[in-house]
């Protein structure tokens, strides 16, 4: 009896392993389907993360750029710059926004500004960091060569939007104002939001919202 109570269990056994492969062959022809027409998907679905550039600082300074020009296809207007300077002063801007002039790394001194846009009545410098480190005296010397400036207005941009450390005089502590990748992902959804869809191009404003999925998925 237990000799055929085991020739009956090992027949069992075959058969579950011969279901279970014809199970598995199944699934795995239904996965190579799904995948060949395109409904199985995995990995980024924003440009900047495809191309590796996703944490890429002077990427973002370069997108910053386009964006705060407010000719640029993307319709914002001056709705980015707008939200920034109004971040700075922490009071609504009344009038009109006019901006004169965005430039990407301006060098002064033999510091480098990562931005710098020259308004009407007012210039906005933003330092950017993504990973890197501040540099030795940075802030202290971004505010030297600055404070000139036409209402100068100085942003010290970070994923986490903590305090510049090298920004140790009472004056440049006073200047900085620390704001977050974050902030500035909302502030870019509003502005999108309020543009006039007859200013922008379709694929300009494509852009825009795949640079927001970047901004979410490296920033949050």
């Amino acid at each position: 009896m237990e000799a055929e109570w085991e020739e009956i269990s090992a027949r069992q056994a075959t058969a579950r392993l011969a279901n279970w492969n014809e199970a598995i062959s199944e699934m795995r022809h239904q996965q190579e389907r799904l995948i060949s027409d395109g409904l199985w998907v995995s990995g980024p679905s924003d440009f900047l993360d495809v191309i590796g550039l996703a944490r890429d600082e002077n990427t973002h300074s370069r997108m910053l750029e386009w964006l705060l020009k407010p000719t640029a296809r993307h319709g914002l207007g001056c709705g980015l710059v707008r939200r920034l300077v109004r971040r700075c002063t922490g009071e609504p801007v009344s009038a009109p926004v006019a901006v004169r002039k965005v430039v990407f790394s301006y060098w002064r001194n033999g510091r480098e500004a990562d931005l710098v846009v020259w308004g009407r009545n007012f210039t906005l410098i933003i330092e950017n960091k993504v990973d890197a480190s501040e540099q030795p005296d940075q802030c202290d010397d971004l505010y030297e060569n600055f404070r000139s400036e036409i209402a100068p207005l100085f942003l010290f941009l970070t994923p986490d939007g903590g305090e510049p450390f090298t920004a140790t005089t009472p004056e440049a502590q006073r200047a900085f104002t620390a704001i977050s990748w974050p902030e500035v992902r909302a502030m870019l959804a509003a502005a999108l939001d309020e543009s006039l869809p007859a200013t922008a191009e379709a694929d300009a404003v494509d852009v825009v919202r795949n640079y927001l999925r970047t901004l979410k998925e490296q920033f949050g």
